[in-house]
């Protein structure tokens, strides 16, 4: 029987330095997920409010691009109806402006100098005539 309790002593002992063993190594590996846990925290507690403000910025950004889209819209369809308005004008007055250019082309420069020319000779003695009264 003191076999058997020396057994069990002994049984007993290297039950408990194994039992202290697997206690040390989950103290370590508790040790390290709170320093994982740590690590985590401080860097959400570093990284969220610039994600937030990024985010906001993005929001603001992308804001302020629809707004620009709405603008260029505007500016497309007022270039899209001045376009239009010129051609209109254009068409509307391309008979007026060639019967205007027909009209010029058909004067007589020739016979206008001419007679500019026999009005003058006509005119200066009278203007001679007038100067003597001056």
């Amino acid at each position: 029987m003191a076999d058997n309790q020396d057994m069990n002593q002994n049984l007993d002992a290297q039950l408990n330095a194994m039992t202290k063993k697997q206690l040390f190594w989950q103290k370590v590996a508790s040790i390290g997920v709170l320093g994982i846990f740590v690590v985590v925290l401080i860097s959400a507690l570093i990284m969220v409010p610039k994600v937030t403000m990024t985010l906001s910025n993005i929001d603001r950004v992308s804001y302020q691009v629809l707004e620009s889209m709405e603008d260029i819209d505007k500016m497309v369809a007022e270039m899209t109806e001045a376009s239009t308005s010129l051609n209109r004008l254009v068409s509307e007055n391309a008979d007026t402006v060639s019967g205007a250019v027909g009209d010029l082309a058909g004067i007589d420069f020739e016979g206008l100098n001419k007679a500019i020319q026999d009005l003058e000779d006509t005119v200066a003695p009278f203007a001679a005539f007038f100067r003597k009264f001056k």
